[in-house]
């Protein structure tokens, strides 16, 4: 689960614990719709070990890696095209 606090595009992506993708894609999603606190974004794949990426448009900072991480857990986006995080968070 994903909680979105951003006024930019950003991109999020899952991989496998070989390096191969297994949800999310490659497209800018638009993240100015996520302005409250509830606003969650749901993605599902089969139980296995993962690593989520996060990727902010426009932004000179690298991507952001989290994990591994082999159970359901939630993540959270925030901050501006220049200073913006990528958190861990209790769902």
């Amino acid at each position: 689960m994903f909680s979105i606090f951003f006024s930019n595009d950003s991109t999020f992506w899952f991989n496998d614990s070989n390096g191969h993708r297994i949800a999310g894609n490659k497209k800018y999603i638009d993240c100015t719709d996520y302005s409250h606190p509830d606003d969650y974004e749901f993605i599902y794949f089969p139980n296995q070990t993962y690593t989520v990426h996060a990727k902010v448009e426009g932004s000179f900072k690298r991507q952001k890696i989290r994990g591994p991480f082999n159970e359901n857990t939630c993540f959270s986006i925030h901050g501006t095209v220049d200073k913006w995080g990528f958190d861990q968070n209790s769902c």
